[in-house]
């Protein structure tokens, strides 16, 4: 029995690329390809207006006798599994649609006429699966998304052809001519290529499916020769645990693997984009750790192009430009060999790659200015942007402070003044909290900080600290870890938040980002912790809120993220018994309790006695099998 597999949709949803990669899934399949590569007529058509044949000049019967009987011999010409661009639900509906623009008839009459004059070309019996693929299930959506791919602008007539084509396409789905509907919507095309692969599976073809997905972010690093690529890359691996791939490496795997003596020549820039795809789930299948990957380097623009589409958003092409000068002056090479090379790029369009680029870095400034660059990369999508929610409730006693803060650091540059810490998570308590004050601001002169004059104490000598930082810092994370995390609980519920301008939108930086941040921050709060705890006179109060610190870090490594000391105090207690930590409740200690009692300062300094050796126990988890020695090996 033959067997015939067809991809079916509207304009511009991808029919013919997820026909092509999907042979490649199929090793036994024959792609038999569009009607009009199987009828010479198609070509002298084509040299004409096309489209003035198409809706104009030719009769219906005219169009419908092309359009099958080139399906016809497309039919008897495949192999005994064959995979068509259009099968012959589809052909039916683009016959009517466009009748129904000509002839100005109802989609649904147009459907039934093509239908019945369509059965004089039938090939001979076959088993057809048709799949549809659509834009949406609505059918004026599905019109609208083919329209706006279109790279020229439409005309009304062609406007109406995609209206009248979305509507035969509901119609024939309601009637049930196909077996299965995959929508793609706004999705990329890696998720609808993995969705017809499963249906084709669920309907007993033999398709080879994708290997699992466990990517996280890729970058592609682009650039001309000597431009940095390669230093970017080595930072996202030490930095910001990416795991570096060269796409020439895993090229060549492809190729090894489907037999390819080279993959350059044999396959175009879109079959090397999914031959690519490919290796890369394979390799972070095989590697469990490798989640977020840096490859590089990027030199051919149609496949760097479709990389970006079948990955979609967690795709961000990055292009290191450098002047010729610079790029001579790093290069180890003579300029005759750079500019061979560069030569060679822009042969496949390697230096175009900046035009769609989601970011141009210039590298003519120092290492320092680069591993800035990089860092801005990786935190500006490393979280949904969200705008801030509502405010928060403050004590009314604090009230006429805030207030007064607020005014004085708010201008048309001001994005955001909020409070942090115990203020904005209710768990302030007088005279034992601080008052932390953040604003983001688009710049920030050292002149505009000095004449904001906000208050140093508040009502009842509570210290009020301000943080100050960029718009720009703040959306890429170039924070602290302890802003960080506020700025992400901010993003998430609004906590604290005393002032924001309109067209703020905030990074909510992901949990593992903000659990990364705070580790790299735990060895500064045990020195500091370790400094002031082993003063003859300790500040208790201090001691007390580096203990709690220390708790919320190790909490939020084990996936507990709470803000509250009290919560977090309880949270730690019950989870790491252990540690065996003695940490008077906050109601105890707030005030000048801590003064009147000795006890609860005793209490106090033997937590941060104890959660220090908990610490080192933790960093002593790993032990060593290297041979130790008493010194260095000078010989």
């Amino acid at each position: 029995m033959r067997i015939a597999v067809t991809l079916n949709g509207a304009d511009n949803v991808g029919k013919t690329t997820n026909a092509r990669w999907l042979t490649s899934a199929m090793p036994d399949v024959e792609f038999t390809g569009t009607v009009d590569r199987w009828d010479r007529r198609w070509a002298e058509v084509s040299r004409r207006d096309f489209s003035q044949w198409w809706f104009v000049d030719s009769t219906t019967d005219e169009h419908i006798d092309l359009v099958f009987s080139s399906h016809a011999a497309r039919c008897a010409g495949g192999g005994p599994l064959a995979l068509e661009d259009r099968g012959w639900p589809m052909l039916v509906a683009t016959c009517a649609a466009t009748a129904a623009v000509k002839d100005g008839t109802s989609t649904a009459e147009a459907l039934a006429q093509v239908e019945a004059r369509a059965r004089r070309y039938a090939p001979a019996p076959r088993r057809e699966l048709h799949l549809l693929l659509r834009h949406s299930d609505q059918p004026a959506a599905e019109a609208h998304h083919a329209m706006a791919r279109e790279p020229v602008p439409t005309t009304e007539r062609y406007a109406e052809y995609q209206r009248r084509l979305a509507e035969a396409i509901d119609l024939q789905v309601g009637s049930g001519e196909y077996e299965a509907i995959v929508v793609r919507g706004h999705r990329p095309l890696l998720d609808v290529q993995r969705e017809i692969r499963q249906v084709l599976t669920q309907l007993d073809m033999p398709v080879v499916p994708l290997p699992p997905d466990r990517i996280q972010h890729l970058w592609v690093l682009a650039g001309m020769s000597e431009s940095g690529k390669s230093t970017a890359g080595e930072l996202l691996r030490t930095e910001h645990t990416a795991t570096r791939l060269k796409i020439g490496y895993l090229m060549q795997l492809a190729a090894d693997r489907l037999g390819a003596a080279d993959p350059y020549r044999e396959w175009d820039e879109l079959t090397q984009a999914q031959m690519l795809t490919e290796e890369i789930l394979r390799f972070a299948a095989l590697n469990p750790g490798s989640h977020r990957i840096s490859l590089e380097s990027a030199h051919r623009f149609d496949a760097t192009a479709h990389l970006r589409r079948i990955w979609g958003e967690r795709c961000e092409i990055v292009f290191l430009r450098l002047p010729d000068r610079l790029r001579a002056q790093r290069a180890t090479e003579a300029m005759e060999s750079l500019s061979a090379r560069d030569s060679i790029k822009r042969s496949r369009g390697g230096d175009r790659i900046a035009s769609i680029a989601d970011t141009v870095i210039d590298n003519g400034h120092s290492l320092a200015a680069l591993k800035r660059a990089v860092t801005e990369v990786v935190h500006r999508r490393s979280g949904a942007r969200v705008p801030p929610h509502a405010g928060t409730a403050i004590p009314e006693a604090l009230q006429p402070v805030l207030a007064d803060c607020v005014a004085r650091l708010t201008d048309s540059e001001t994005a955001l003044v909020a409070t942090t810490g115990s203020l904005a998570h209710q768990g302030w308590q007088s005279g034992w909290s601080d008052i932390d004050l953040l604003v983001v601001r688009d710049t920030l002169p050292l002149h505009w900080l000095q004449t904001r004059r906000v208050p140093q104490s508040g009502p009842a000598g509570e210290k009020i600290a301000l943080s100050s930082f960029t718009t720009r810092e703040m959306l890429t994370g170039s924070v602290p870890p302890r802003v960080l995390h506020a700025m992400r609980q901010i993003a998430h519920d609004g906590c604290g938040l005393l002032y924001r301008r309109s067209d703020l939108v905030l990074n909510a930086f992901d949990a593992p980002t903000d659990d990364r941040a705070s580790r790299s921050d735990l060895p500064l709060v045990a020195m500091v912790l370790r400094r002031i705890a082993a003063n003859p006179e300790p500040d208790v109060r201090a001691v007390y809120k580096h203990v709690v610190l220390i708790m919320k870090i190790i909490l939020r490594a084990d996936g507990v993220d709470l803000d509250a000391s009290e919560e977090v105090r309880l949270a730690f207690t019950t989870s790491h018994p252990d540690a065996d930590i003695d940490l008077p409740a906050v109601t105890e200690v707030s005030g000048d309790r801590w003064r009147q009692h000795e006890i609860l300062s005793h209490r106090v300094c033997g937590a941060a006695a104890k959660i220090l050796a908990y610490h080192d126990v933790l960093g002593c988890s790993v032990a060593s099998n290297r041979p130790q020695t008493e010194g260095p090996d000078l010989r």
